[in-house]
């Protein structure tokens, strides 16, 4: 992967955006860090456009949701690859989950999402909508 391809993450817990981070930057993501829903939207509202994908926890402290900053993400760009992960949300993702995205439950492999990014990355730059969740 190139060093361009910019994957922007949100989880409010320290150790997991840390285990996230190393895993995808070892796999060859660079990556932008955010823990709230807020600092998230603030944060696609300027730099947005340039993300290549978004890993989002879907429990967020404050007034966001991981749904909705997924939400706000595809209104800036509509084939932004998305991945959520949740311990306890799974359920809503039919619901509140937008279209060509993926969810990982929680506690996950690192590995996981790190191949979730790849794949949807990959089907997003030739055209194909991702398979089903895994």
């Amino acid at each position: 992967m190139a060093p361009s391809v910019l994957v922007f993450v949100v989880e409010d817990e320290e150790l997991i955006r840390h285990l996230l981070e190393e895993a995808l930057t070892d796999g060859g993501f660079a990556v932008v860090m955010a823990a709230t829903g807020e600092e998230a939207m603030a944060l696609l509202s300027s730099e947005g456009a340039k993300y290549s994908a978004l890993v989002t926890d879907v429990n967020l402290p404050g007034k966001f949701s991981g749904w909705e900053v997924a939400r706000h993400a595809r209104e800036i760009n509509a084939a932004l690859p998305v991945i959520y992960m949740t311990g306890a949300s799974a359920y809503e993702w039919a619901s509140q989950g937008v279209p060509n995205s993926q969810l990982i439950p929680k506690p996950f492999a690192v590995a996981q999402v790190v191949t979730a990014v790849t794949q949807l990355i990959n089907a997003s730059a030739n055209g194909v909508p991702p398979g089903p969740p895994q």
